[in-house]
C-alpha cells in the first residue's frame, strides 16, 4: 500500500514524510472514517499541525475523502487504498457502518446506461436507525 502512496506522492512533488505515513496507517488500519480527534490521539508522535496539514494535503491529492458526519467530518481512504463502499448513518447515536453491495453498484451502473451516461464517481449515505437504536426505541 505503501508503494502506491508513495507513487501518487512522487508524481504531484511531495515526499512521504514519517508523519504523512504515520497518519495514512491509521486510516489505513481503521474499518470506519476516524474524526481527527482520533487520529491526533492514534499518532502521538506527529504534531497536531502536521496532522492537520497532513489530512488537507491527502485530501487535495484524492487519497482521502471527508465523510460529513452531523456538524462534524471524518476522514476515510478513497480508492485504491480502501476498497469502493457506502454507509449507514445511524442518526440516534451516530454509528457509521460501511456497506459493500455488489447489487447497489449493478443497479447504478445499469442507471448510468438507461440515461447514457458515464459516471466519474458516486457514492450513498442512507440514514436511519441501526439495530441497537430500533432495539432502545421499542
Amino acid at each position: 500500500m505503501h508503494n502506491e502512496l508513495e507513487t501518487v506522492f512522487a508524481k504531484e512533488g511531495y515526499r512521504l514524510t514519517s508523519p504523512r505515513r504515520a497518519v495514512f496507517d491509521v486510516l489505513h488500519g481503521s474499518e470506519s472514517p476516524l474524526a481527527i480527534a482520533v487520529i491526533i490521539k492514534a499518532c502521538p508522535d506527529v504534531d497536531r499541525v502536521s496532522i492537520y496539514r497532513t489530512l488537507e494535503l491527502f485530501t487535495r491529492l484524492g487519497i482521502t475523502e471527508i465523510i460529513p458526519f452531523g456538524w462534524k467530518q471524518r476522514y476515510e481512504l478513497t480508492s485504491p487504498f480502501k476498497p469502493h463502499h457506502h454507509h449507514l448513518y445511524c442518526t440516534n447515536c451516530g454509528v457509521l457502518i460501511d456497506i459493500h453491495s455488489q447489487k447497489l453498484e449493478q443497479v447504478v451502473a445499469a442507471i448510468a446506461r438507461e440515461q447514457d451516461f458515464q459516471p466519474a464517481a458516486h457514492k450513498f449515505e442512507i440514514t436511519g436507525l441501526c439495530r441497537h437504536c430500533q432495539a432502545n426505541i421499542q
